[in-house]
């Protein structure tokens, strides 16, 4: 894992603790959001829920109250979700990605350009894998399939942990061989790292082998012998100097119930044993679009404000990426257990609930508004060359094609893409 992977992964953890905190205050006034966000907020805390439970808050100066934030992720697991429109084959297999309730039709279609209807099934023994498609924003792939079993114990519904360390999502050999040597030597460039360090360090990463299991996989839904799931995998785009259309094998085996002591490492009762061996091409996604050159000086957070310098935005048709530069010292680590916070220094955690309590929203070429505040989203970043630079990203209410977007709202500041440098493609991850 990278510094950069690594920084985003706690800076995501902070960002939902800052998210619950919100909805814990909203549920105070009993205006609790049901809308399809919240399938999204799910999976970011079932992901991963222990080290979501240890992850520190980073917000230094107000305490959240862990009591009732159990209770509302108790909440989330348990609701359905209220915005029960569906339109087509794309929209009911993805229906945590939201659909436009003004022009359901225009995020079917989005779902569907970038997408991949694939329906494929495979049985072995008495339980039947299927693969309904695939969603691939240029950041993100997105599966959604279903495990048929008869011997699905009865405890097993929504949302309940099940054990996955058998299962994997593997890139086709010599595509993972491309996306890897060129992270690896995109990042190498950044640290001006010798040709011979590049080429260890690509050997070396090399060597490791895939990160490919599958983390905690959540059913959806469950309806009788069925399990349905949507899943999410960082597959970007920029990683690939050669593929376009990578190839994906979805491998099921030994997915199980946990056993009774709970253990997330060992299967408890096996009900789809499988080896069950799905391959598939992704279809050329909706690419984002990089827009450069800016320079908006702009202070966010209420608890705490902070001022930043952004520079960068990526759309992509899932969600919004920014980047900026924090204008104020931050803290290279979070304080250790026993360390008292440097009261002269921001923190992760504080760049992540400045962001959380800001307004965010787009403008749409039809002159609509798209509110992003209440959207899940996280930050990660570190130091490069001194500054500190910090990625926030903000998912979108439902699939948006990234070439209709034509101004942006951050934290009530209005920021006109026209007059900035459009590339297409995603911007350059690998800075940090």
């Amino acid at each position: 894992m990278t510094r950069f992977e690594d920084c985003l992964r706690r800076g995501m953890m902070d960002a939902n603790v800052a998210q619950y905190g919100r909805v814990i205050q909203r549920m105070e006034t009993r205006e609790l959001d049901a809308s399809p966000q919240y399938y999204r907020e799910r999976t970011r805390l079932l992901t991963d829920p222990q080290s979501w439970a240890n992850q520190r808050t980073g917000i230094r100066r107000k305490r959240l109250n862990w009591r009732l934030i159990a209770l509302v992720a108790a909440l989330l697991l348990l609701s359905a979700c209220g915005y029960a429109l569906v339109t087509g084959q794309f929209s009911q297999w993805f229906s945590s990605l939201g659909v436009n309730p003004q022009a359901p039709e225009t995020s079917e279609e989005v779902l569907t350009r970038t997408g991949t209807a694939i329906q494929q099934s495979q049985t072995v023994g008495d339980a039947t894998v299927t693969l309904n498609a695939a969603v691939w924003d240029g950041n993100n792939v997105w599966l959604s399939f279903t495990v048929e079993s008869p011997n699905i114990p009865e405890e097993i519904e929504r949302y309940s942990n099940l054990y996955s360390g058998d299962c994997r999502l593997i890139l086709r050999e010599d595509q993972w061989v491309e996306s890897e040597t060129n992270s690896t030597r995109q990042n190498c460039a950044l640290e001006n790292k010798t040709p011979e360090e590049t080429e260890k360090a690509v050997q070396d990463r090399l060597a490791m082998g895939p990160f490919d299991w599958l983390n905690m996989m959540l059913p959806e839904q469950r309806e009788g012998n069925t399990l349905f799931f949507q899943y999410a995998k960082m597959l970007p785009v920029s990683s690939f100097s050669e593929t376009t259309r990578p190839e994906l094998t979805l491998h099921i085996e030994n997915l199980a119930a946990l056993p009774d002591n709970g253990d997330l490492n060992s299967p408890g009762e096996i009900f789809a044993e499988g080896p069950f061996d799905l391959t598939f091409t992704l279809e050329e996604p909706i690419l984002p679009i990089h827009y450069g050159g800016a320079d908006e000086e702009i202070t966010l957070g209420e608890t705490l404000e902070v001022p930043m310098r952004f520079t960068d935005f990526e759309l992509s048709a899932l969600g919004l990426t920014a980047r900026c530069e924090i204008l104020a010292p931050v803290a290279e680590h979070e304080p250790g257990p026993g360390e008292e916070p440097d009261p002269d220094k921001l923190y992760l955690g504080d760049l992540n609930h400045a962001n959380i309590e800001s307004s965010w929203g787009l403008w749409l070429e039809d002159g609509s508004y798209v509110d992003l505040t209440s959207m899940g989203g996280g930050g990660g970043g570190g130091d490069f060359n001194g500054t500190f630079v910090m990625d926030f990203r903000r998912d979108y209410t439902y699939p948006i094609d990234p070439a209709t977007v034509t101004a942006l709202d951050i934290g009530g500041t209005r920021i006109e893409l026209s007059g900035l440098e459009r590339t297409p493609g995603p911007m350059n991850k690998n800075i940090y």
